[in-house]
């Protein structure tokens, strides 16, 4: 006898228990970042600075307003966005931004680089001074997580708009981060592969696994029922 694809409903407190597990994950991964964080800027110290054939050619501008408060805008504009048009896969984004953190922390721990010397200093901000400093150190620097947030979003979103205008702060992120040479050249453009790989290797290789692990310890299965054209 044929039966509804549909056999596990929602249970009513399955999004609240997912929506709880992805903010476990988001914090822990922002944990796990400054931890990384610290071991790849005590590693930059010790690195010397590597040659960039952009900076050769580009100016230094300072951007630095864009760096630490244009990066706020973003997250509130992400959050605001989420919480109004993207209520019911807030569990999903707070998952795939988690993923890319830890992704970044195994590549910055992997690959020890130190500030450029003409590099505009942060230092002294009131932004960075109370929050900026935990988050972000001057020699974790592959790849730049200003840039590859923002690309995320845009990836995630469904709203035309709304993707466009994450779109447009993942390029002045970059052109800020460049431009302020907090940045090299190979952070900003592996942002965008990184960040695209690791959206589509989620999609891939880890949704069949989560959605049985949500029918096994999330939804609440029900009696299957016939299909309309089998009733009687």
């Amino acid at each position: 006898m044929p039966l509804r694809m549909q056999n596990f409903p929602e249970h009513p407190l399955s999004r609240a228990t997912e929506l709880l597990i992805a903010l476990t994950a988001f914090i822990g991964a922002l944990f796990l970042n400054t931890l990384a964080g610290r071991v790849a800027d005590e590693a930059g110290v010790h690195a010397h600075s590597s040659p960039d054939l952009l900076f050769q050619y580009l100016p230094i501008v300072d951007m630095r307003f864009f760096f630490l408060w244009g990066f706020l805008g973003f997250v509130c504009w992400a959050t605001f966005a989420a919480l109004k048009w993207e209520r019911e896969r807030l569990a999903y984004i707070l998952w795939l931004f988690a993923l890319l953190i830890v992704v970044r922390c195994f590549f910055i721990v992997l690959t020890p680089m130190k500030l450029h010397e003409s590099a505009l200093s942060i230092d002294g901000d009131p932004l960075y001074e109370t929050i900026g400093k935990h988050f972000t150190l001057r020699h974790d620097l592959f790849f730049s997580s200003h840039t590859a947030m923002p690309f995320l979003a845009s990836l995630i979103f469904r709203g035309r708009w709304i993707r466009l205008s994450f779109l447009g702060i993942s390029i002045l992120m970059a052109s800020s981060v460049l431009l302020s040479r907090l940045h090299y050249s190979i952070d900003v453009f592996a942002a965008y592969f990184i960040t695209y790989a690791t959206y589509h290797a989620e999609n891939r290789w880890f949704q069949v696994p989560y959605m049985n692990w949500r029918r096994r310890w999330v939804a609440t299965p029900v009696k299957p029922q016939p299909a309309p054209d089998q009733q009687t």
